[in-house]
């Protein structure tokens, strides 16, 4: 049954490397047939040839012919392999690359938020992302094996059938037991790949933490790579207990199956025609030179389809990955059939919404009950941990509600077509990211389709104050930002990068903005001037900010206090400083540490 699973599989993927490049498929199996060919006909033909021509006085002409005819099949074999090797395989190997890869983006791109905190699936998309090329190019390259085996297989078997078909038993019984060592073997070597996935997770984890710039401040200004180090050995000595373990057995299996394959077929066909030859006369010296070289060649080929096998089954295993990862249904599909948002703004209600991640035993966000109107400017305030960027996200439907149930316009927004859905949204989090391409871009979000856009990049830069560095750069709109493709890339500080990104707000055309802590790397006045310019460019959208400074919040209509999942208290500014609650308190601490951060700076 596991054979069949894994069979399926490597047609599966030979499915998708014919979709990708039907030429490099079919020219692997037709160059290896050709040499294969070649190859045999050599060993079976020539020398025998040579021998009977000697005993036969053959005209001389006749041996030039064929030794020039032979010597015209042997280029012509040459030219097809170097032609394959050196042109179809690099030109087909990009275009695999980029089909295959292109997968794996689009189906990454689907997978629900949720599970880039599964560890189960995230070593899945590991081993498929890691694999993919490497196990591709050895299944094109096994098919070509086999074909090119298989082709000569069959012209020695009818060799050897010819003149001794005995001498079939004596190489195939051999084979087959080698097989079972061979499935053994493979079996072996792929638990120790599974069991060492985690410790190869963590050890790449350490090699990126070493090479990216967002690390390299910490790292030497602190001795916090000790404990990263400490666990990339601890992960290093994991592994060689695995090895370890899995050592012996794998060394056992593949002694037996070299044994069986070098030695018992080799002394049991070859004593056997030997002794036919020297005790019964039973071949010329001329078949005798055929018989041998057949034996030898079928017993080469047999062994290279056992190890042929053994890389398909290999593959199979590892391609389960990638179809297992390819295959992922999300939890929260596109909805083709579902509604589409009207045009204008929208009324949200959240009603007794909870929410606990996969794997937690206590809600983040319990028993939410509120209403949102078109227009209105909502701050979301607390403490970090409270739930606030939970609320946005259960909101912008990245994740569906554990309990409850929310609306717009009435309608539950699991009944909206997903991606129609989230185009309502504007979003900047705290945690952007700044991609490496240009300002224009990179405010967009999407490559400028023309003057149009690139006027509303501009006009969003200007709103957050950093339109004028950027257009007296050489390229202006076109600078490309990090140094990751250029070098002449722009890097401008934690600020203004993140007045870039709250851009991307202003940039698009949406009814609904979030701006979840966008601001934490400016100072309270730089953040209350940027979420000033927000309301006044977000004139007549629905504003929806988190933060834990509260400076900002007196911008808002209505404020929600967080704690602990909950809503604790709610109401305008005004009203919750008369209040004297948490908010008020809270409000309090932050102003009097403003005023004295101010009048030490003065």
């Amino acid at each position: 049954m596991v054979n069949v699973k894994l069979l399926k599989n490597n047609l599966y993927m030979l499915g998708l490397l014919f979709k990708a490049s039907p030429k490099r498929v079919i020219t692997a199996m037709l160059s290896s047939i050709s040499d294969y060919g070649i190859g045999t006909l050599t060993s079976l033909f020539l020398l025998r040839f040579i021998i009977e021509a000697l005993e036969n006085q053959l005209d001389f002409s006749i041996v030039v012919v064929f030794l020039l005819g032979y010597t015209a099949l042997c280029i012509s074999g040459n030219v097809i392999y170097a032609w394959y090797n050196n042109k179809v395989v690099p030109e087909t190997k990009v275009v695999i690359q980029q089909y295959l890869m292109g997968k794996i983006y689009e189906q990454a791109l689907r997978a629900d938020l949720s599970c880039y905190e599964n560890p189960k699936f995230y070593d899945t998309y590991t081993k498929a992302n890691e694999e993919l090329m490497a196990r591709s190019e050895n299944l094109i390259n096994n098919l070509r094996w086999i074909s090119g085996i298989l082709f000569s297989a069959i012209m020695t078997a009818v060799a050897i059938m010819a003149y001794e078909p005995f001498l079939l038993v004596l190489v195939i019984v051999p084979v087959l037991i080698e097989q079972f060592f061979s499935r053994k073997y493979n079996k072996y070597k792929h638990k120790r790949y599974q069991e060492t996935t985690f410790e190869r997770r963590k050890m790449e984890y350490v090699k990126r933490v070493v090479y990216l710039q967002d690390f390299a401040k910490d790292l030497r200004l602190s001795n916090i790579f000790r404990p990263i180090k400490n666990s990339f050995h601890v992960a290093a000595q994991d592994m060689q207990e695995t090895y370890r373990k899995y050592g012996r057995l794998i060394g056992i299996c593949r002694f037996f199956r070299t044994f069986m394959a070098e030695l018992v077929i080799y002394l049991a066909a070859q004593g056997f025609i030997v002794y036919q030859y020297l005790y019964n006369q039973a071949y010329s010296l001329g078949e005798l030179t055929t018989l041998l070289n057949a034996v030898i060649n079928l017993t080469d080929l047999m062994g290279s389809v056992s190890w042929a096998l053994s890389d398909f089954y290999e593959n199979g295993i590892f391609i389960d990955n990638f179809k297992g990862f390819l295959e992922y249904e999300t939890k929260m599909p596109e909805n083709e059939n579902g509604e589409i948002p009207q045009k204008g703004g929208h009324e949200l209600i959240m009603k007794n919404v909870s929410f606990t991640y996969e794997g937690a035993n206590e809600p983040v966000l319990k028993n939410i009950n509120l209403s949102i109107k078109a227009g209105e400017r909502i701050a979301l305030v607390g403490h970090n941990g409270a739930g606030k960027s939970t609320f946005v996200k259960l909101l912008m439907r990245l994740y569906d509600v554990t309990e409850g149930e929310i609306f717009m316009d009435g309608v539950n927004i699991k009944d909206y077509r997903l991606s129609k859905y989230h185009e309502q949204f504007g979003t900047i989090f705290q945690d952007f990211k700044i991609f490496a391409s240009s300002v224009t871009e990179n405010v967009l979000l999407y490559p400028p389709k023309g003057k149009e856009d690139e006027e509303k990049a501009m006009e969003a830069l200007k709103k957050v104050g950093i339109y004028e560095k950027i257009a007296k750069l050489p390229d202006g709109m076109n600078t490309q930002l990090t140094k990751e493709f250029s070098e002449d890339g722009l890097l401008m500080s934690g600020g203004e990068f993140q007045k870039l990104a709250i851009a991307r707000v202003f940039a698009k055309e949406s009814s609904i903005a979030i701006l979840d802590e966008p601001s934490s790397a400016l100072d309270p006045i730089s953040e209350y001037e940027v979420f000033d310019n927000m309301m006044k460019a977000c004139e007549g959208k629905t504003v929806i900010f988190v933060s834990h400074r509260l400076s900002s919040a007196i911008l808002a209509d209505r404020i929600y206090m967080l704690e602990n999942g909950e809503i604790i208290e709610e109401g305008s500014h005004k009203e919750l400083m008369e209040l004297g609650g948490k908010y008020a308190e809270m409000f309090q601490m932050q102003a009097k540490r403003y005023r004295e951060e101010a009048a030490y700076e003065a």
